[in-house]
């Protein structure tokens, strides 16, 4: 029977049970995730200075984005920065307490886990502005205790989900217990058809096309009175760093720059080497872990929507560097389905 039909056909069981005494130390976790997320509701969020000084929470910034007319991003930020994490949350802690089928939960842990990263768009939205107004004369944007908090609690929602997932594949999908006998030695890129020699070129275009979207400027400022400039992904931590805002530089260059081509690399590394079943299995995992900390796609839509909805605030001018992260994007989701699909059916075989 392949491991995938026995993973299937595995009876309903309870996580908290499963793992013992230390099973209360999760859902701990995940109240002290829950904890900052509300707080990061009801303190400072952000505060912007621009002929007089005013200081906003997230709902109060969905508030001034309605009144403002800018719909699009009001309803974002309720639906991924508000709803969801508080959803995610409280989801996990079900899912851990709740008795359910091994296959139905992994689905619904991965489902959440796909779609955890998304609660940074509202981050990133930020940054932008923060960007944008750095070095400004006439306008000033300062993070406050919100941001952090809101940073903290999304950050603690994506570990503590990936945690669950983790623990949930060890008691009922253990690879050391499924491939850890079998010897056999694969090679990817003779074993998966055509698209086995093709994966390496689609791969090495991928980190060239990050490389592209990192450096070219994606957005030319061109609004009175603020001075014209152009932003590149590069450009904007370069201007976070100066700023002072060195969290947030880490914040960029770790999930804008290394966590995508780290994992193309990961993909790079299992295609090309001859490895056992199991470490396939291992490297499948990491490149999912990898693939979920990589916000390009999130950058694109905060980036997409202030160029179009904040051109009552800003007005921008495109660059060639909204299409290189745009072709990043595609190339990283290509790489990562095609190897997710080719490699799962190479260890059922």
């Amino acid at each position: 029977m392949k491991i995938s039909e026995e993973f299937n056909r595995a009876p309903a069981n309870r996580l908290l049970t499963l793992a013992g005494r230390k099973g209360w130390l999760v859902p701990a976790g995940l109240l002290l995730v829950l904890l900052a997320n509300i707080t990061a509701l009801f303190v400072p969020f952000l505060s912007i200075d621009f002929m007089g000084k005013e200081v906003y929470s997230l709902p109060h910034s969905v508030q001034l984005m309605w009144e403002t007319k800018l719909y699009l991003i009001a309803i974002l930020i309720v639906v991924f920065s508000i709803t969801f994490p508080l959803f995610k949350t409280v989801s996990l802690i079900l899912v851990w307490f709740s008795r359910i089928k091994p296959a139905n939960r992994h689905r619904f842990i991965h489902l959440l886990e796909s779609a955890g990263k998304w609660s940074m768009f509202d981050i990133f939205v930020v940054i932008l502005l923060m960007v944008i107004s750095t070095k400004q004369t006439f306008i000033n944007t300062e993070p406050q205790i919100g941001l952090l908090f809101f940073i903290v609690a999304i950050i603690g929602n994506m570990l503590m989900s990936r945690l669950v997932a983790s623990l949930d594949r060890r008691f009922n999908m253990n690879p050391e217990k499924n491939f850890g006998d079998d010897k056999k030695v694969l090679e990817p890129l003779s074993m998966t058809g055509g698209i086995g020699w093709v994966m390496p070129f689609l791969v090495l275009g991928g980190i060239i096309s990050i490389i592209y979207a990192i450096e070219l400027p994606f957005f030319k400022i061109n609004n009175i009175p603020l001075f014209s400039k152009t932003y590149s992904i590069h450009t904007a931590i370069e201007a976070l760093y100066y700023d002072g805002r060195i969290a947030l530089t880490i914040f960029m260059v770790l999930f804008l720059c290394v966590a995508p081509l780290l994992a193309l690399i990961l993909i790079g590394q299992c295609w090309l080497f001859h490895k056992t079943r199991y470490l396939i299995s291992r490297r499948l995992e990491l490149i999912r872990i990898v693939g979920e900390w990589s916000m390009l796609s999130v950058f694109l839509m905060a980036l997409s929507i202030v160029v179009t909805e904040g051109e009552q605030m800003v007005k921008t001018e495109i660059r060639p560097g909204i299409y290189a992260i745009i072709v990043a994007i595609a190339f990283t989701v290509l790489c990562t389905r095609l190897s997710e699909y080719k490699l799962r059916r190479l260890l059922d075989s």
